[in-house]
This record gives C-alpha cells, sequence and structure tokens, in this order.
C-alpha cells in the first residue's frame, strides 16, 4: 500500500516521431506526463504516481488512459470531456535539429481547471503535486487562477508543489 503520492498535472499528447521511410511512430509524451513516467521507475513502490489532466472520450483518450495505466501510472485525476480529444504533435527533423508542430484546437486539456471542485478532490491527500510552464500557457487566464488558488489550497493542507519553468516563448 502505497504511503506517499506523487501527481503530475499537465498536458500529455499524442507524439508523432519520424521513424523511416517517411513513416512516423505514434507515442504519448508531454514534459509533465514525462515527469510522471520517470517518477514510476525510480520512486520506490511506497509512492503511488497519477497523473491530472482532461483527455477526450474518444478512441485515442482511451488508448492514451491505457498507455498510462499499463505503465502503472494511476489515471483516477483524469476527467473525461465530451466533444474534446487530446493534442497532437509532431517532430520533424532537419540537420540533426528537431522541431515541432503543435495541433491543440480540441485539446480537453486546455479545460483541465475549469472545475475548481475537481481540482481539490484530485489534490486532496497528495504529498507532492507537479506542473509546469506548459501546463499554465495552455490555460485560459481565469483557469491559471483557479489552477494556483487549488495549487494553494493543497500546500495548505501540507502538499509539496513542484514548478518546472519550461519556458516555451511560442506558448
Amino acid at each position: 500500500m502505497p504511503e506517499h503520492s506523487f501527481l503530475a498535472i499537465g498536458e500529455c499528447m499524442v507524439e508523432l516521431a519520424p521513424d523511416r521511410d517517411g513513416l512516423f511512430r505514434m507515442g504519448f509524451a508531454g514534459d509533465t506526463f514525462n515527469c510522471a513516467w520517470y517518477a514510476r521507475r525510480l520512486l520506490p513502490e511506497t509512492w503511488s504516481v497519477g497523473y491530472a489532466t482532461a483527455v477526450g472520450a474518444d478512441a485515442v483518450s482511451d488508448d492514451m488512459l491505457a498507455f498510462m495505466a499499463a505503465e502503472g501510472i494511476a489515471t483516477q485525476a483524469i476527467r473525461r470531456i465530451e466533444g474534446r480529444t487530446v493534442g497532437l504533435y509532431m517532430i520533424a527533423l532537419k540537420d540533426g535539429e528537431r522541431s515541432f508542430s503543435y495541433w491543440r484546437g480540441q485539446a480537453a486539456a486546455k479545460a483541465m481547471a475549469d472545475d475548481p471542485d475537481w481540482l481539490d478532490r484530485a489534490f486532496a491527500g497528495r504529498d507532492l503535486l507537479h506542473l509546469s510552464g506548459i501546463t499554465l500557457a495552455i490555460l485560459a487566464p481565469e483557469a491559471r487562477e483557479r489552477l494556483c488558488a487549488a495549487l494553494g489550497r493543497a500546500r495548505a493542507a501540507g502538499a509539496r508543489v513542484s514548478f518546472d519553468t519550461n519556458v516555451r516563448p511560442r506558448l
């Protein structure tokens, strides 16, 4: 039974990465999700590792949640939003340098902080909450305020909050 709880908060996206012969390999990634993925591998079993975001109610969202669960990342703090899906990004390589193109128009993660009660439930009892500058950048200003207020309530209840600035000027 886990004694401690780590929760990463942000946006996991479909990643299309160049493979071979002009084909792309599909995966799931994102800065805070990658942190949760590594945390699950590095933290002892006395820690639960979860992810908080919003996803759609479509097949690709189902696949993402199944991937997370298979990797040992708890998905109970993930909201499902009808009519939305997950964001997508594609990596392009030129002269060994990577560049990224993003599609986030219908990304449910942009609405993850629309429900303050859900935020409080997701953060309740957590020892460590982790988010990034990208988490904040994808949210509307009023949603950022709701997220920060919920983080403040969690801190007052004893949680620690870690923040990775992960500056992305284009965001």
